[in-house]
């Protein structure tokens, strides 16, 4: 594995981590707002909006370490009969169209968040701006889409198995 991989996949496993950090903070905005409304009848003020930014920012930071460990789903009705050249076409088809759908998105989610900026939105009660957090989903997205396009590359060139089932690596 060379040092580049090897440093993009740390970058995904520590993305993966800060997708757990997330959930906690959701989880605990969830309790505390839970707390607060029943138990001191004053809602948090922001809680739904914190869940809500939270919810979206576990999904885009899990995404490039699920893609590079191979934790997609898959459905392998006929996969286990494919000869090996072409389940390895198949593999690489297969990723080089991640990525290049993951990259399309993040182009026109960058664009969506550009023309949020520029009209000044916001969120009703924290007043976050609404295009940074656009913005923010398309850099992951463009690291989703690099993860695609690494183990398109890697499908084709077969320099791992195609499913790794083994905890915590990559």
């Amino acid at each position: 594995m060379s040092p580049a991989i090897s440093v993009f996949d740390r970058l995904c496993l520590a993305l993966a981590w800060l997708s757990g950090l997330i959930a906690f903070f959701v989880m605990s905005v969830t309790f505390v707002g839970v707390v607060m409304r029943y138990g001191l009848r004053s809602p948090l003020a922001g809680g739904f909006e914190m869940i809500e930014i939270g919810m979206g920012l576990i999904v885009f930071t899990a995404l490039p370490f699920m893609i590079r460990r191979r934790s997609n789903i898959t459905v392998t009705i006929l996969v286990d009969r494919f000869p090996p050249a072409l389940l390895r076409a198949t593999g690489f088809v297969s990723d080089a169209i991640g990525a290049a759908l993951m990259g399309f998105i993040a182009w026109r989610v960058w664009l969506q968040g550009e023309r949020l900026l520029r009209y000044n939105e916001v969120t009703m009660e924290l007043r976050v701006p609404k295009g940074l957090i656009a913005q923010g989903m398309s850099v992951l997205l463009v690291i989703a889409a690099l993860a695609f396009l690494l183990c398109a590359v890697e499908a084709f060139m077969r320099n791992r198995p195609a499913t790794s089932n083994r905890p915590g690596s990559l």
